[in-house]
């Protein structure tokens, strides 16, 4: 599969660099875009088509404990005070995502994306030291939204989305463990959230000459319980980013701030019959959290516009439940391509 991901990849920038370049207006500006870790950011005009690819790395490190750092004695005590036999060490998300926008209309913009991920965990177990990885891959959720422009005056615009996560990541991924025998892996191991889910947002995103900045408010409603008998927390974001065009406007660099808090797990995965780590716990899930992040656009004329686009985000801020893993940075490389 993993094969398969680079063979589209390469098939994809090789289509965009052999088209046959067409002439870019002048007003073409890196900055029209948001950070690239930002979703349904902007709309398109009537039979305007955009393809995107997206990749993410994502690095878990170390444990909190409410709002402070915690220790590996900590990490391995249950909220009732008994102990796991299993202690995660650290965790490491690669992401491929894939999507396209069509405009039906200057006011509504369809957008579909979907997702192929990579997890590996690594654990220790107390009683001898043994270290061992577990991995999980696979397709994750496809994610549709619409977006309806609600204000365009000139360099100000407004606009909503609303949309629909389908279910076709796995909830059901196991690994063997310590014993030699198959089990199911935690939470954060599982591809999808196994409910259809509701997506929300509102985007205000204004343009002056020398800089842009935009505003940002998303979430994620869960309907209902999954087939494994529990639902992922809501979620409530904001983003709120500053841009500042350099090179002819080819390139811009991005500053941004992201809020987000997770609700905890509602019920529990009914597979997981023994809780061994707290990554297995429905009590060590939901957080709050602060991002900084610094990103870069380009746009290549020559090559009708394709962009390119790099952000680095890490937190300043977490609070969790429980105890879990810290969340130590996440990088995202894109491109976009519009006709």
């Amino acid at each position: 599969m993993n094969f398969f991901i680079k063979f589209f990849i390469f098939l994809f920038i090789s289509f965009v660099i052999n088209l046959e370049a067409k002439e870019a207006e002048n007003t073409t500006r890196a900055d029209t875009h948001a950070p690239i870790d930002i979703k349904c950011d902007h709309y398109h005009k009537k039979n305007e088509i955009m393809l995107s690819y997206r990749f993410m790395n994502m690095k878990m490190d170390g444990y909190l404990k409410g709002s402070s750092n915690a220790n590996y004695s900590e990490a391995r005590t249950k909220p009732n005070g008994t102990n796991y036999m299993v202690v995660p060490l650290e965790m490491t998300m690669n992401m491929h995502m894939l999507g396209g926008m069509y405009a039906i209309s200057d006011d509504v913009t369809l957008m579909l994306m979907g997702s192929y991920i990579d997890n590996e965990m690594k654990m220790k177990k107390h009683s001898n030291g043994a270290k061992k990885t577990m991995k999980s891959s696979g397709w994750g959720d496809i994610k549709f939204n619409v977006m309806k422009r609600i204000l365009e005056d000139g360099p100000k615009k407004l606009h909503a989305n609303l949309g629909i996560s389908l279910p076709t990541g796995s909830i059901s991924k196991e690994d063997t463990m310590f014993s030699g025998s198959k089990a199911t892996l935690g939470y954060n191991m599982q591809l999808g959230s196994g409910t259809y889910d509701i997506l929300h947002g509102l985007t205000l995103f204004n343009t002056y000459d020398n800089y842009s900045y935009g505003i940002q408010i998303s979430g994620v409603k869960r309907i209902g319980e999954n087939s494994k008998d529990y639902s992922l927390g809501d979620i409530y974001q904001s983003n709120l980013w500053y841009s500042k065009p350099l090179n002819n406007n080819q390139t811009s660099i991005s500053f941004g701030s992201e809020f987000k808090f997770q609700e905890k797990i509602d019920g529990s995965h009914k597979d997981i019959s023994s809780i061994m780590s707290f990554a297995q716990d429905k009590e060590s899930s939901g957080y709050k959290r602060i991002d900084l992040s610094v990103g870069i656009n380009h746009v290549f004329r020559d090559f009708n516009s394709l962009r390119l686009a790099i952000e680095f985000k890490k937190p300043i801020y977490n609070k969790v439940n429980a105890v879990q893993m810290e969340s130590d940075y996440k990088t995202i490389i894109g491109l976009q391509y519009s006709y």
